[in-house]
Parts: structure tokens; sequence; C-alpha cells
């Protein structure tokens, strides 16, 4: 009784062996994703670090500082495009309002306390990216409240007359021509 099970069992070692060298030669060639293994991440990581150690110890650093001169005009542009980068509006605000350019310092003018805090919390991402496209790490933002003048609305008939008059002198000369007080 030993026997036959001996044969079959050869005879499925054998029949297996043959559908493995068959299944084998039919499945193509694996190609490469161009994904990297995670060895060989852990590799690229391992020399990031022994060439970060390296600049260290010997005191030399591979970054370039960039000091390239730029008009007010670019970086108006540069702004426009930090601008339609933004989600909201407010911080689309901040970014288009009027700066003076000093050197390598945009001082920005906000009207209020609102958009002061609004600049705040992006001036990081806006130094990096004037710093990016205008080719110059120099490049500092502060930012100032500057309260905006607003004129009383005239509320007496002769407040109303004196605004109107600003605008259109020609009714100084109507008022005179009539024999007009104003005053009550």
């Amino acid at each position: 009784m030993e026997e036959p099970i001996k044969q079959t069992f050869e005879t499925k070692t054998k029949y297996s062996s043959e559908t493995q060298t068959n299944v084998s030669s039919s499945v193509n060639p694996i190609k490469k994703t161009g994904l990297k293994s995670f060895k060989s991440v852990l590799a690229m990581e391992e020399e990031v670090t022994q060439d970060t150690s390296t600049e260290i110890a010997t005191g030399h650093s591979s970054s370039v500082h960039q000091t390239k001169e730029f008009t007010k005009a670019m970086a108006i542009g540069v702004l426009v495009d930090f601008a339609d980068g933004r989600n909201t509006q407010t911080e689309k605000m901040v970014v288009t309002r009027d700066f003076d350019l000093i050197k390598n310092n945009l001082s920005f003018k906000l009207p209020n306390k609102i958009l002061f805090d609004i600049f705040f919390e992006i001036k990081q991402d806006l130094t990096d990216f004037l710093r990016k496209k205008l080719h110059n790490s120099d490049i500092q933002i502060d930012a100032t409240i500057t309260a905006e003048e607003t004129k009383a609305k005239p509320r007496t008939e002769q407040e109303k007359f004196e605004s109107m008059a600003e605008k259109n002198p020609a009714i100084w000369k109507l008022k005179e021509a009539l024999g007009l007080d104003l005053l009550f």
C-alpha cells in the first residue's frame, strides 16, 4: 500500500514542476515602474545626512546666496502671482496693497488691524515666494497700519452746499447771480 502513495506523490511532484516551468516561461519579464524601493529611499536619506555632516565639518555650504536686483514693477508682478494662488479674498487684499520699496525691503501699508493680522499669518510664505521668484535672498517684508483719511459727510445745508461747490465751482456763481442766502 505504500507504493501507490509514493507513486502518486512523485507524479504530483513531476506535474507541479512541469507546471512551474511552463508558467515561468509564459510570464512577461518584470518592467521597472520608476518607483523607488524603501531601501533606496533610506540610502538616499543617508547620503544627504552624510553630505550635510561633511558640509558642517568642513564649513562649506552648497547653497548659493542670491542677490539679483529687482524693481517695484517686478515685485508687483510677483505679488499678483502670489495673490492668484491664495484662497481667501482678504489675503489677496493684503498682498495687492500699496507698498514702499527701499533696497530689498518691502513695507506694506495696511488700513486696519484685521489686514495687519492676516499679513503676519502669510508673511513667511510671502517672503519665501518673493525670494524665490525674484532670485534675491535678502528680501525682507513688513507692514504698517496707516489710517486712511475719511471725510465726514456734510450734515448741514451750508456744509452740503460747500461740498457741492468744491466739486463744481459754477454753483458759487449761480448762488451769487440769484442772490441766494443759505443761512437760516
